[in-house]
């Protein structure tokens, strides 16, 4: 009987801990490959939201193989750049999320 109480208190500790962790990717991935843009007036200081499109990597998967970019001009994100440096139109960056916003670091 304390063998049973003991695997019970195990299995609640268990599914209390997997209960508290944290649940990424619920609502899509916590980070992206995405290129700035233009969609009015380009940012002219680093720590500014840029507007971004999300870019799709592809390719064949083998050792060496060139990677295709495939950007997605229709849809707009606005990336906030953590970085020291303004990055150029049309750089690609890896945007991270961060408590409902997209962030990325570009330093030159």
């Amino acid at each position: 009987m304390f063998d049973a109480r003991i695997l019970r208190d195990r299995q609640e500790d268990a599914l209390a801990a997997t209960s508290r962790a944290a649940r990424f990717a619920e609502d899509g991935s916590v980070a992206m490959l995405v290129q700035t843009k233009v969609a009015i007036v380009y940012p002219s200081s680093a720590n500014a939201f840029f507007a971004c499109s999300p870019v799709r990597l592809d390719g064949p998967e083998s050792e060496g193989a060139a990677a295709v970019y495939v950007t997605d001009l229709s849809r707009t994100y606005f990336v906030y750049n953590l970085g020291t440096h303004v990055p150029p139109i049309g750089t690609k960056v890896i945007a991270q999320s961060c408590s409902g916003r997209w962030t990325f670091r570009f330093d030159g």
